[in-house]
């Protein structure tokens, strides 16, 4: 049994993933390289897996795919998300590896082994850490060595990624489920909850018209990239009560001075890890300097996972956010 403790939080950055094909040769080619893969490094998986000490279940993950699992003991994450709410179920001693978007708690970078960024994860690396399981969030890749992965004798579950709080819940529950946990769940998610119906309250209470931000992911020849909807951030943005300057567009894209000008920021969101080089640039741009937010240098940086990942501390990261940005509204 896993004791419930005080959960640590803090997220971890992930954006929606492409689905792709294979066709069937080259399906069938990468099942024999996972197979290969997992004769060469997941022989004590297997081993603890035949061995009949850990109870057999059926687990349904966010493809639709039946894997089979027991208790784990060696839990390889792909995923800051996946990583954040293990440790906040108290099941951080049965973590053995993590991507290096698992930002939060700090300790999970410092004492866990390192699978690398979840977009560029190895299956040979993954799978030579004779993990009895695999966690990763469904936008991890690339899509040739998840498919190894999932080729393999080591049972991989892949886990939503969805940013919205109904995923947020459904991914604890599910999690909880998965490690056998089922009460420590239960109680991280009433935190959310209740973290959540903080959050409304707050919302509810904001003077109207809401705050136009917009969220800038970098600066590429003088033109910054921005997230329309469908993206972590712009959920990030309507969580704070605000609506997103861009959410006329899908996905990010880059915007010319003439796209700018219109959308009239008042703030501008950006990550902490690249906050002072984008200002900067910003702040050079005529065109920038004609909005709100390029008039009253209205820019509100914070760390980028924590920001994005949708972690179990989503509420409190929302609500610390939209204060931040209320400090820029201008008086009635």
């Amino acid at each position: 049994m896993v004791l419930l403790k005080k959960p640590f939080y803090r997220t971890s950055f992930s954006e929606k993933g492409k689905v792709t094909s294979y066709s069937v040769s080259r399906r069938m080619m990468m099942v024999g390289m996972g197979a290969g893969l997992a004769a060469a490094f997941g022989g004590a998986a297997a081993s603890a897996h035949s061995s009949g000490e850990l109870a057999q279940r059926d687990i349904t993950d966010c493809r639709g795919r039946r894997v089979v699992v027991g208790t784990p003991q060696r839990i390889a994450c792909i995923g800051g998300a996946i990583t954040e709410t293990l440790y906040a179920l108290g099941a951080q001693d049965r973590i053995v590896a993590v991507d290096t978007t698992s930002t939060w708690p700090v300790e999970a970078l410092q004492k866990k082994k390192s699978l690398g960024y979840m977009r560029t994860v190895s299956a040979e690396g993954v799978l030579s850490l004779q993990s009895d399981l695999v966690l990763s969030l469904n936008d991890a890749g690339p899509p040739t060595a998840i498919e190894q992965l999932m080729a393999s004798s080591v049972p991989v579950v892949m886990v939503d990624s969805t940013p919205t709080p109904e995923t947020i819940m459904n991914r604890t529950r599910f999690l909880a489920t998965i490690i056998n946990s089922p009460k420590e769940g239960d109680a991280l998610c009433q935190t959310i909850s209740e973290g959540f119906d903080a959050l409304a309250q707050w919302r509810r209470a904001l003077p109207t018209p809401p705050l136009k931000v917009l969220f800038v992911m970098s600066m590429q020849n003088g033109r910054p990239m921005v997230a329309g909807t469908g993206t972590a951030a712009d959920s990030m943005i309507k969580l704070t009560g605000c609506v997103n300057a861009a959410g006329s567009m899908h996905g990010y894209k880059m915007l010319n001075d003439e796209a700018l000008i219109p959308m009239a920021p008042q703030v501008v969101l950006l990550m902490a890890q690249s906050a002072s080089r984008i200002q900067s640039e910003l702040m050079g741009s005529v065109a920038f300097q004609q909005t709100p937010a390029g008039q009253s240098k209205g820019f509100v940086p914070m760390e980028g996972g924590r920001m994005l990942g949708f972690g179990p501390d989503t509420p409190h990261v929302a609500l610390e956010l939209s204060r931040r940005l209320s400090m820029f509204r201008k008086p009635a």
